[in-house]
């Protein structure tokens, strides 16, 4: 990313959906278009409505993507309901986080724990690496399990688990 990044209110952009469902066409109040960008969030658990970074994957001269960091929205509150509700929708898609429901299984293999959960989104099969980094309760009460991909997982309420799962899970926190 690029050290020269410009800040915006969010007033007066107007973003509108773009192809996939995550790509955003993005006009600012000068009347420049970025048409295929993506959101980030900088703060993509604790500050999920501020500080929007509008980015796009490029090549460089080598032929290597790089991420090119256009501009950050300070505040999603500024903008239009119509543009507040296309970047919420693409950063939603993007930051899509399974919802663990229940542990079914969990074996330690060669220092890899293996789990196998139920989601809001259907069974899941992971590894996780290292325990002690990649399962975290959060301030909220949450518990973010993070697999060997960063692919992320949350558990809203342990004691919604079955007794077997909280089981499972407790010996990690």
């Amino acid at each position: 990313m690029e050290n020269s990044v410009r800040f915006f209110s969010g007033k007066n952009i107007k973003i509108e959906s773009g192809s996939m469902g995550v790509l955003l066409k993005i006009t600012l109040p000068d009347g420049t278009v970025y048409e295929d960008v993506e959101p980030r969030r900088y703060f993509p658990i604790s500050d999920i409505s501020r500080n929007i970074s509008i980015v796009r994957l490029e090549e460089d001269d080598r032929g290597r993507d790089k991420l090119h960091e256009y501009f950050i929205i300070k505040d999603t509150a500024n903008l239009d309901e119509d543009s507040r509700k296309a970047l919420l929708t693409s950063l939603d898609r993007y930051y899509m986080i399974p919802k663990i429901l229940d542990i079914y299984d969990q074996k330690n293999v060669y220092g890899i724990l293996q789990w196998k959960v139920l989601t809001d989104r259907g069974v899941f099969a992971f590894d996780i690496r290292d325990i002690y980094s990649s399962i975290k309760q959060l301030n909220s009460g949450k518990i973010l399990v993070i697999d060997a991909y960063d692919n992320r997982y949350e558990i809203d309420d342990v004691s919604k688990l079955s007794k077997r799962g909280q089981k499972l899970l407790l010996g990690y926190l």
